[in-house]
């Protein structure tokens, strides 16, 4: 049996238009699907670096403080290699002023740590020092407190990308 189709001026090619939309829709979905994983691929690989940064600040830190507890003695406070004393107390902390940049203003980690755009440093200001005296009226314990020493620490780490950058501070007090 034979089917007789309309007249060639009787088509109007409604169904090559629904099929040029249906695939231009498609790779609208594409193309969003594309921008979707390359943005998360970019928010992963910042993730990363800030915890490479957060790291290297951390790792500077514990270098920091094992010179505070080293039993060799304590370095002087002079301002070089990364150690100062507290500025007066309306000043400006020296963290927040330090030249971070300058290799003879911080101290720098010792060993060298790879992945990183700047190798982690750290400072120390010496706080207090609180001087031994006779505990007066003491009924049990020590009867004299030993000298102590307060000191901030604060460390700045980099990332793999130079504008990453984390700082981390502890306390740190010495008897």
């Amino acid at each position: 049996m034979f089917i007789k189709h309309g007249k060639r001026s009787d088509q109007r090619g409604a169904v090559l238009v629904v099929g040029m939309i249906f695939l231009a829709m498609l790779t609208l979905m594409g193309v969003a699907a594309y921008s979707v994983a390359t943005q998360e691929e970019k928010m992963a690989g910042n993730s990363r670096d800030r915890m490479r940064a957060f790291e290297a600040a951390e790792a500077s830190l514990r270098d920091c403080e094992s010179v505070l507890g080293s039993l060799a003695g304590l370095p002087s406070f002079n301002g070089t290699g990364g150690m100062y004393t507290a500025p007066a107390v309306t000043a400006a902390p020296m963290f927040e002023t330090v030249d971070w940049k300058t290799d003879s203003n911080v101290r720098v980690l010792a060993t060298a740590m790879t992945d990183v755009s700047r190798q982690p440093r750290c400072i120390v200001e010496e706080l207090l020092v609180l001087e031994a005296k006779p505990v007066d009226g003491a009924l049990s314990g020590p009867q004299q407190r030993a000298e102590e020493r307060v000191y901030r620490v604060s460390a700045s780490g980099y990332g793999a990308n130079a504008t990453t950058a984390a700082l981390v501070q502890s306390t740190y007090r010495r008897q």
